[in-house]
């Protein structure tokens, strides 16, 4: 990741005279081009089209033999303007270089997805003394917080509680027949998984609602899991997330684009990027009117910012399903940190106002309709998580 992350860094610069990129612009490029990936895939599963891993055009370009779970692998067609670019214009970039830099990043990804495959097939094909040369997860406690390192260059730190609770999740989901493989193998995983989220960079997307909203939605409204969570922050065991590769010891059941409920009640907070959010509510669109028309209960409770110029708001605003819409102001509410498992403060303040939409079948609505408290239930809620003035200037500091 740090080699794409310098080739955009390098094009940014000499292509389209930045001094540095657009903030976190690369990594809403990832969340973007990689869900549109797996939604492609879907599709492609769908239309019977799912044996194959032959190349197949998208709307981005052309997706890859080889996939990854973290790094895109579209080989851009030259012309389609995409998140990266529209990123880049608003920083003052010219179309024609925007999209040429949005290019050479897809190719610098595709890149690293070959080198990837290389990898794992060398350690493959190398058996048990090729992963014999891997060195070992260490783990190193101290007062406040404990090490992960690999050899001399990698380290990941969490919280002693951010540990018991991944501790907990990999006993409950991976050692649920009562195979002990001893503590290397948990540290292996939890080191995988932290230095994967450490890689991506950009915690503020991996922000969560706190668990007093997460009692209000399973009480009210009997949600029992989430669409876009991580170990870290998730509330429920069970979950859906990016990394599956990383996240499934955990209790990850896969993307949420490739999840398909019939029945049941879920939160989805997707991470605020624009594309993410509309290929989320479409989603779910789809969901609902499926079980409408097989008669089944089905619930979303979907979070997202109050963007009403973003398809994903006017999806949800004008939806056949939508049952109830609760806006909360920005400086009235807080969310988890998305790095709160390495952090004392596990709060951070909101930037954007907040919607809460409900959308729900028929057969839902009837059996748990929307409470007549749910709003004053949810804004209370959610202001239990706005930082203190002494957590915030740690913020600062940090």
């Amino acid at each position: 990741m740090k080699r794409v992350r310098e080739a955009f860094r390098a094009a940014c610069e000499r292509r389209g005279g930045l001094e540095a990129p657009p903030q976190l612009a690369l990594e809403r490029w990832r969340f973007a081009t990689k869900l549109a990936e797996e939604a492609r895939g879907r599709t492609a599963a769908a239309a019977g089209k799912g044996k194959t891993k032959r190349r197949r055009r998208g709307a981005c370009g052309l997706v890859g033999e080889n996939t990854d779970a973290m790094f895109p692998n579209v080989a851009h067609d030259g012309a389609t303007k995409g998140t990266m670019a529209n990123d880049l214009m608003r920083a003052g970039v010219s179309e024609a270089i925007a999209i040429e830099i949005e290019a050479s990043v897809c190719a610098a990804s595709a890149k690293e997805v070959v080198a990837l495959e290389a990898m794992k097939q060398k350690l493959v094909d190398g058996g048990a003394h090729g992963l014999a040369k891997l060195a070992a997860t260490k783990l190193t406690i101290h007062k406040h917080s404990r090490d992960l390192t690999l050899g001399d260059d990698y380290l990941v730190k969490l919280t002693h509680e951010a540990y018991g609770k991944l501790r907990a999740l990999y006993e409950k989901h991976s050692r649920a027949g009562g195979d002990d493989d001893g503590d290397d193998d948990v540290h292996d995983r939890m080191f995988a998984l932290l230095l994967r989220y450490k890689t991506i960079h950009g915690h503020g997307f991996q922000a969560a609602c706190s668990h007093d909203v997460f009692r209000v939605l399973h009480d009210d409204l009997k949600v029992t899991m989430e669409c876009f969570a991580s170990p870290m922050n998730a509330y429920f065991a069970r979950f859906c997330s990016a990394f599956g590769d990383v996240d499934a010891p955990f209790g990850s059941i896969g993307s949420f684009a490739a999840f398909q409920p019939s029945r049941g009640s879920y939160e989805v907070n997707p991470p605020f990027v624009r594309e993410v959010l509309d290929e989320a509510a479409l989603w779910c669109e789809a969901l609902l009117e499926r079980a409408e028309k097989s008669q089944n209960a089905l619930t979303f409770v979907f979070i997202m910012p109050g963007w009403k110029e973003t398809g994903a708001f006017d999806a949800l605003t004008n939806s056949a399903f939508l049952r109830a819409n609760v806006l909360i102001a920005a400086v009235d509410h807080g969310y988890c940190d998305g790095a709160s498992h390495q952090r004392r403060d596990p709060y951070r303040a909101s930037p954007y106002d907040t919607c809460v939409f409900v959308l729900q079948s028929s057969k839902a609505a009837r059996d748990v309709g929307v409470k007549d408290t749910f709003a004053t239930s949810v804004r209370v809620a959610m202001a239990r998580a706005v930082p203190t003035l002494a957590q915030l200037k740690r913020q600062k500091r940090a």
